[in-house]
């Protein structure tokens, strides 16, 4: 048994990483607490703290890396609901008090949108108080990625103000920031759903903006990666892990960033599925006549008849004026036909109501739709 503080902690030192940062947080707080006092250390070494989200948030760690954050993915809860991810298929960056973690995109546009941003409140709310890169985290985005590793959906909030569950508009609305690309955002139950395609400001762990469409500019810093037995391999530093899939990895260039990936989960990986593309289907129909009662008059014609003499042009109204005025050229040994130019004028007697086609409409068979 050993009671000295010192022993203790080297005791604590020479257990694994991962226990071993739980409880030499919860044990410096201990120690911090009965200074004023006096230094009274129990007996028995303290119970193993599990390194699961609750056991980081309770622990108080000053400092979590990218491995511990990719631990905690799996573990995720909203509102009582399971939201995690498994750790093999997300990838984490930290920088200077923030977190960015992708994940490839569901072929459901409406789920991924859903996902990703409970996810991101539920790990936003599991490192509160916690930090990264020597400061209090302010920002974790999620972000779901095609196989391109172009962005489709992301959504950032920051650990203090993340919502704590409701209907997906809710819980999207809530958030810092948001991007849907333009393929999710046209698909049926998201452009209609309750909110905005692009809202408030999305950030990467550099702090760079995110925008829908584009892949996230690479960070340079460190990597620590998941191997296949699912341990987090670290060097020395404690700043890399190596791993031992087959996924690509990002070159190290030693800025502030790092990166956590469970090795599957590389955009250079051809094991997942691509989101599907989504096409528009246009509208389909056909026009029908539209009919209604129309007034039909009877109209009455009126003849009017002019005569016209072939010599001399002469007009008259009737024939027997014509025919007089013919008589007496013929006398005077003169050949005078004529020929007739008739004219009608109408007028309206009693009509009726006939039904007629009075114009035509469009009937929608298949509404315009994505499939």
């Amino acid at each position: 048994m050993k009671n000295n503080p010192i022993d203790k902690i080297r005791d604590l030192l020479a257990e694994p990483a991962a226990r071993r940062k739980a409880v030499i947080c919860a044990g410096v707080v201990a120690v911090l607490a009965i200074g004023g006092a006096g230094i009274v250390i129990a007996s028995n070494r303290p119970e193993p703290i599990d390194s699961s989200p609750s056991a980081v948030e309770k622990a108080g760690a000053e400092s979590v890396a990218p491995a511990d954050i990719a631990k905690i993915c799996p573990t995720l809860t909203l509102d009582g609901q399971d939201v995690g991810a498994p750790a093999d298929e997300v990838t984490v960056t930290t920088g200077k008090g923030r977190v960015f973690v992708t994940q490839r995109a569901d072929d459901d546009a409406a789920a991924t949108v859903d996902s990703t941003a409970r996810r991101s409140a539920a790990l936003a709310r599991s490192l509160d108080g916690c930090e990264t890169g020597g400061k209090t985290i302010e920002t974790v985005t999620w972000a779901a990625v095609d196989e391109g590793g172009n962005v489709q959906v992301a959504v950032t909030n920051s650990p203090a103000a993340a919502p704590s569950g409701g209907t997906t508009a809710e819980v999207v609305n809530g958030s810092g920031g948001h991007v849907i690309s333009d393929g999710v955002w046209n698909s049926d139950g998201v452009h209609d759903a309750g909110y905005e395609q692009n809202a408030g400001t999305v950030t990467d762990s550099a702090g760079g903006k995110i925008e829908a469409g584009a892949a996230p500019k690479a960070d340079e810093g460190d990597k620590s990666e998941t191997a296949e037995d699912g341990s987090a391999k670290a060097d020395d530093s404690g700043a890399k892990a190596d791993t031992k899939s087959d996924t690509k990895k990002n070159d190290s260039k030693g800025n502030a960033a790092t990166q956590a990936s469970g090795g599957s989960s590389s955009s250079s990986s051809a094991s997942g599925s691509a989101q599907s593309q989504k096409k528009w289907v246009p509208e389909q129909g056909h026009w029908e006549t539209d009919y209604g009662q129309v007034w039909v008059p009877n109209v009455v014609y009126v003849r009017h008849g002019r005569f016209i003499c072939n010599a001399c042009g002469a007009t008259f109204d009737s024939k027997n004026g014509f025919y007089a005025h013919s008589d007496a050229m013929y006398a005077q040994g003169q050949n005078h036909d004529g020929y007739t130019d008739d004219s009608y004028t109408t007028s309206e007697d009693q009509g009726h109501y006939e039904q007629q086609a009075t114009g035509r409409h469009w009937v929608v068979d298949v509404a315009g739709h994505w499939e």
